[in-house]
């Protein structure tokens, strides 16, 4: 079987995790036993980031001018579709939320958020796309998501069938799992990490939650007199960040004062992130996965989520769940674990446990079998377990 994988929405550092679940699992589908060949559609913007395929895969790199928004929606849309027919593709692989309107019932698209869950996160005209373009995913053979509670969502809100739904959970790099005490140590010191700090990998959008994050942490300095840093890696706002600490808290320059913005880094950076500090949370409102719940716990970190249905697949028994709207237990949360030496023992070996459930060869593997049944039963797709 000939499959076709899209890499044309991946826009190095302005994808979100998007970028690092096509990179790992190509990667991981590179390391397979298998009969399929494969070919990758990248831009000259991202063709870089798959050159550890090269060989065994093949990359089809479209022009330059593929690097814009625009021009890749056109070529999605209306080149990709045929060029991948021409060249004899038998599975085409939509690997970024959105597929063309001439996918065909043997395709596949794996969709990582949308218009109605995330609606307050994006622009008008974002949401009217999606609005339009997530009702083709419709004719796929089989549709992606990374959790089961997803995959039910998508079924409520836009119509797809359950014979087409696909959970498959996203993997960890194994960079997360072996960190060594002297990268730790360097990262403490490029960036100014505190070892008691606390970790968040986020963004400043409304589905994020940063402003009850920073309610917690502001009952921290305030009401728990404790000086603790909180880490916060990713696309950062400075100026939302800077005037939602000014509308929190009564003694702002304090409290910004306790905040280490670290921004978007490549994603192979950041497990010394993680390592360096001292708990992770994770407090967003809505999720479809949270992969930095899969990275917090593959470093052993005591985990906070906010508790959500995605929350509760992915992270099981691994951490302790908070309600996104209790920003007041997420703080006296936050500073019982940072006091209590055992407690913190007792989360990282939960984190550690639970972590091991979750790899990019296994989600590489469920995925060859989806292709494999949307290839195998166009119309008809039994139930994947």
């Amino acid at each position: 079987m000939k499959i076709g994988i899209s890499a044309l929405h991946v826009r190095p550092g302005k994808s979100g995790s998007h970028e690092p679940y096509l990179v790992n699992l190509v990667n991981a589908l590179y390391k397979l036993d298998t009969p399929h060949q494969f070919s990758i559609f990248v831009t000259p913007g991202n063709k870089h980031l798959f050159n550890d395929v090269i060989g065994k895969f093949k990359l089809i790199e479209y022009p330059k001018i593929v690097n814009k928004v625009l021009p890749r929606i056109f070529f999605e849309q209306f080149i990709l579709p045929f060029d991948a027919k021409k060249r004899g593709i038998d599975v085409l692989h939509y690997a970024g939320t959105t597929a063309s309107f001439f996918i065909r019932g043997s395709d596949v698209v794996t969709v990582h958020h949308d218009s109605v869950t995330a609606r307050k996160s994006m622009s008008i005209i974002k949401n009217l796309y999606f609005d339009f373009v997530l009702r083709f995913n419709k004719k796929a053979g089989g549709v992606i998501a990374p959790t089961k509670i997803y995959a039910d969502k998508l079924i409520k809100n836009f119509g797809y069938k359950a014979h087409q739904m696909f959970p498959v959970h996203h993997g960890v790099s194994s960079l997360f799992r072996n960190i060594s005490k002297t990268d730790i140590k360097k990262t403490h010191g490029k960036f100014n990490i505190n070892p008691n700090s606390i970790l968040t990998v986020t963004s400043t959008y409304p589905h994020k939650n940063i402003a009850n994050l920073l309610r917690a942490f502001e009952l921290l300095i305030t009401k728990h007199h404790k000086q603790y840093q909180l880490v916060m890696v990713g696309s950062i706002n400075i100026e939302i960040l800077d005037n939602l600490i000014c509308e929190i808290a009564n003694n702002a320059n304090q409290m910004r004062s306790l905040i280490k913005v670290i921004p978007f880094m490549p994603h192979d950076q950041l497990p010394p992130i993680y390592a360096a500090s001292k708990i992770f949370v994770f407090y967003s409102k809505i999720e479809s996965f949270g992969m930095p719940l899969v990275e917090a716990m593959a470093t052993k970190m005591p985990v906070i989520a906010s508790d959500i249905p995605a929350h509760r697949e992915v992270l099981g028994n691994g951490g302790v769940f908070i309600s996104p709207e209790e920003p007041a237990k997420l703080a006296k949360t936050i500073n019982n674990i940072l006091d209590d030496v055992d407690y913190q023992i007792q989360l990282k070996n939960a984190a550690e446990n639970r972590g091991k459930h979750f790899s990019w060869k296994q989600t590489a593997i469920q995925t060859v079998k989806v292709y494999e049944k949307s290839y195998s039963s166009k119309k008809v797709i039994k139930n994947f377990k």
